[in-house]
């Protein structure tokens, strides 16, 4: 559990920048865009901490009890942490030898279904560990310097991950689930903080006050049918080119663990990712980017429409390239996979300025990843699975034969493959289809004039 030290800072650290931001904001001189948009960023963040510390107790406890799970000795806190930390679990075989031997040799990658026993070992080590002198020591030695790789483990790595996909228990799912529900809650509660103290952005123009009710059922059902559907597409073209192939159905990756349960945790997990980065990224700090950088743009231009086409730019590139960089240590990540997703962020942008809130962006979001990560098998930005409807394998490579990675996307998954940007261009089209041309238009106006009627106020 987080020690003394960083709960009495989590919580210090929230109410102090909760009260700096309400001075701030509620001082004669409004702060800056900038400033605000600063400011949401740390309120954010350190809210979504806390709130991470708050879920990870019954969290932990929870997955200590859960059927099959495998946890590390209640008093290793190094464990634990590592635990949670895991991009993949090394001690899974996966896919199972029974499923290897019935795939074709050209789909047979060299040293599949042989697992490093190393999280087993280490966990087996701390169970049989004492507190005393070598425990304390083992910890600090963890703690000071990073584990470097052996020549080994680089020659095994391959064996390891033949087929690119990441995987965890759910018994680690369901922690990893706790801290970003906890990223969630923090988000909404800065959004909630700010909207009361600034006049700027109002939780009505981020979709999330009471006036905006009435289509929030409508918008998470359509945006989350838009995003599997294109997902889907994806999968059966890349089932097509013989990119993946199927390989089972309805699967744990470890046979002892329930899927149901598995499965929920990563449905926890994917409505606080798609809350959290919605909310923060495509509700308070692009409407926020908009409003600021047009107060600018009109004293460059004449006409107003021209001055809201570049303050809206402006406002996705930067939360675009935000959005990018929050994914620049995921799991295979590229400068592809970077700017393919920074086409994304630019398409969900749109999902905003279509639907007046964010709760479209939400459901488009949450029904692409859990569809791509869980239904379907394939990795969602490096994020491990622990179980999926329908069990893939992307096509491996081999020695001496061409690479498919550009194609399937590797570790970081279709987001990284070829067919992302047309993923996008797709979802942009359905979303206009659905919502019209006309509703774009509106807000484009609706954002000049609130603008103009603030400066004449």
């Amino acid at each position: 559990m987080p020690s003394t030290f960083e709960w009495t800072a989590a919580v210090l650290l929230s109410f102090v920048l909760t009260f700096v931001a309400h001075g701030l904001f509620s001082a004669q001189a409004p702060a800056s865009y900038f400033k605000q948009w600063c400011i949401y960023l740390f309120l954010d963040s350190a809210w979504g901490n806390l709130f991470h510390f708050l879920l990870l107790v019954p969290a932990r406890w929870i997955a200590a009890r859960l059927p099959g799970s495998k946890v590390p000795p209640p008093n290793d806190e190094t464990q634990w942490s590592e635990q949670e930390d895991q991009v993949n679990d090394t001690s899974i075989i996966w896919p199972s030898p029974d499923t290897i031997a019935n795939l074709p040799p050209d789909w047979v990658a060299p040293g599949c279904g042989i697992a490093s026993t190393a999280s087993d070992a280490n966990i087996n080590a701390s169970a049989a560990a004492s507190k005393g002198h070598s425990s304390d020591k083992k910890r600090r030695s963890a703690k000071g310097k990073p584990k470097q790789p052996s020549a080994t483990n680089k020659k095994d790595t391959p064996t390891r991950q033949p087929y690119y996909l990441n995987h965890t228990r759910g018994s680690t799912s369901i922690r990893k689930a706790s801290q970003r529900v906890g990223a969630a809650i923090g988000t909404l509660l800065a959004s909630f903080l700010l909207c009361s103290y600034s006049s700027t952005v109002s939780l009505d123009d981020i979709g999330l006050g009471t006036g905006s009710v009435r289509g929030v059922a409508s918008d998470l059902a359509l945006g989350c049918i838009v995003g599997s559907s294109i997902i889907v597409c994806i999968f059966l073209l890349e089932l097509k080119m013989g990119w993946i192939k199927i390989v089972g159905y309805f699967e744990t990756v470890d046979p002892k663990e329930v899927f149901a349960i598995n499965l929920s945790w990563d449905v926890l997990f994917h409505t606080g990712v798609s809350i959290n980065e919605e909310v923060m990224l495509r509700g308070w700090m692009f409407i926020l980017g908009c409003r600021g950088t047009l107060q600018y743009a009109l004293k460059a231009f004449d006409k107003p429409h021209i001055a809201s086409g570049v303050a809206i730019a402006t406002s996705i590139i930067l939360q675009s390239s935000l959005f990018a960089l929050m994914h620049v240590h995921s799991p295979g990540s590229t400068t592809v996979s970077l700017a393919n997703l920074f086409i994304g962020g630019a398409a969900a942008a749109l999902n905003v300025m279509v639907s007046k809130g964010v709760w479209l962006g939400i459901g488009w979001h949450f029904g692409w990843n859990i569809t791509m990560g869980h239904i379907l098998g394939r990795t969602t930005s490096g994020i491990p699975m622990s179980c999926a409807v329908v069990s893939v394998v992307p096509r491996p490579s081999l020695p001496g034969k061409a690479s498919y990675v550009k194609y399937h996307g590797g570790t970081f998954g279709p987001e990284m493959g070829v067919l992302a940007p047309l993923s996008y261009a797709l979802g942009t089209v359905l979303v206009i289809w659905l919502y019209g041309w006309e509703s774009l238009q509106a807000w484009v106006d609706r954002l000049a004039a609130d603008v103009l009627e603030s400066r004449h106020a």
